[in-house]
């Protein structure tokens, strides 16, 4: 493990998750068809994507999982901030360096100010390759590899004790017990969870697991447009409408907005966008809207939001003023690959967050 010290009796953002390398790339026709990418997003072996790779003229890659994201963010935002996830030794080597992209990934946490806590364990580093197809049309496929290796045993009890937030990857939710430990240490030491759901996906079928974490410990639960509907379809148990309007409907506003109604947690943060965001909580909305930008690249925007969101919560900001200053830093990864925006930016940005 390669652990730097964290000073200070308190860090402030404490992100757990899977330790992801982003890999952009443009490809040529028929390529996703040849090496077996038939969805949009999936998830496909270390070997497949090592073949992919392999046949790329060029790319472009950068760290990357949504946590990671978070913490890179919000490290330049001046928020103290720690990250625990586990990466790829390099080949042949039994307690050598990470791999080469470990050593990217480490490198570009620690240059955002981040106090990394990475886990080397025997498989490679993982990897996501966004691949930009000739047709315009996006494939999204996913080598989590050695990210899943992250184990309760490699967690710090004293890190999370420290911190006043811990981020969760919402792909980590298929780990039940690794989470519920997170959530029992985190709610032993009175810190707030925040947890983005992620995917559509994970939105629907992890509805009952989310309302039960909900019911037991304090979340700040993060989702985009898609992942509100289809949480609000599974948890009102209604069908799906035959079409699909445009925005979030009255009825899941309404239900959104009682359901947070009875206890300060959980915050509901809606991601929509161009559009911006809306938060419920204590049984009041909070609308913040934004100014739209053509994006280059979506990915990492979110992620964004999210720090951006919760740096603000951190140094006691309104939630109106949270989800401004989310809207804010997340427009200016519109025009980067990844969660790679200006540093000089995010830290003017951040000079709107220093303590009085």
């Amino acid at each position: 493990m390669i652990e730097l010290d964290i000073p200070g009796d308190e860090i402030e953002l404490l992100c757990i998750g899977n330790a992801l390398v982003d890999v952009f790339a443009q490809g040529e026709e028929g390529l996703d068809v040849r090496y077996g990418l038939k969805y949009k997003v999936q998830h496909i072996p270390m070997t497949q994507m090592r073949e992919i790779l392999s046949v790329l003229p060029e790319f472009s890659i950068c760290s990357g999982g949504g946590a990671a994201n978070v913490a890179k963010i919000a490290g330049l935002l001046g928020i103290e901030t720690g990250f625990v996830g586990a990466l790829g030794a390099q080949i042949g080597t039994k307690k050598g360096p990470f791999d080469q992209f470990g050593r990217l990934f480490e490198k570009q946490l620690e240059e955002a100010s981040v106090k990394t806590h990475l886990f080397m364990k025997k498989s490679p580093t993982g990897i996501c390759l966004m691949l930009r197809m000739s047709n315009g049309e996006a494939k999204i496929a996913a080598a989590p590899s050695a990210a899943l290796d992250l184990s309760q045993e490699d967690l710090d009890e004293e890190l999370i004790r420290r911190a006043k937030v811990v981020v969760l990857d919402g792909f980590m939710l298929g780990r039940q017990v690794l989470v519920r430990y997170i959530l029992e240490l985190a709610h032993k030491y009175g810190t707030v969870v925040a947890l983005d759901l992620s995917s559509t996906g994970l939105a629907a079928e992890r509805t009952v697991e989310i309302i039960t974490y909900a019911r037991l410990y304090p979340l700040i639960i993060f989702m985009n447009e898609a992942e509100a509907k289809a949480f609000y379809l599974a948890l009102s148990r209604k069908e799906e409408p035959k079409e699909q309007e445009e925005g979030l409907s009255q009825d899941l506003i309404n239900f959104f907005k009682d359901y947070t109604g009875h206890d300060i947690f959980p915050i509901l943060t809606v991601k929509l966008g161009v559009r911006g965001a809306v938060v419920f909580a204590g049984g009041s909305i909070f609308r913040e809207e934004t100014i739209p930008v053509i994006p280059m690249e979506t990915t990492g925007a979110g992620d964004t939001f999210c720090a951006a969101f919760l740096a603000a919560w951190i140094r006691d900001k309104s939630l109106s003023q949270c989800a401004a200053l989310g809207n804010k830093a997340a427009r200016e990864v519109l025009n980067v690959q990844g969660a790679q925006a200006d540093p000089k930016v995010l830290k003017n940005l951040g000079k709107q967050l220093r303590k009085h």
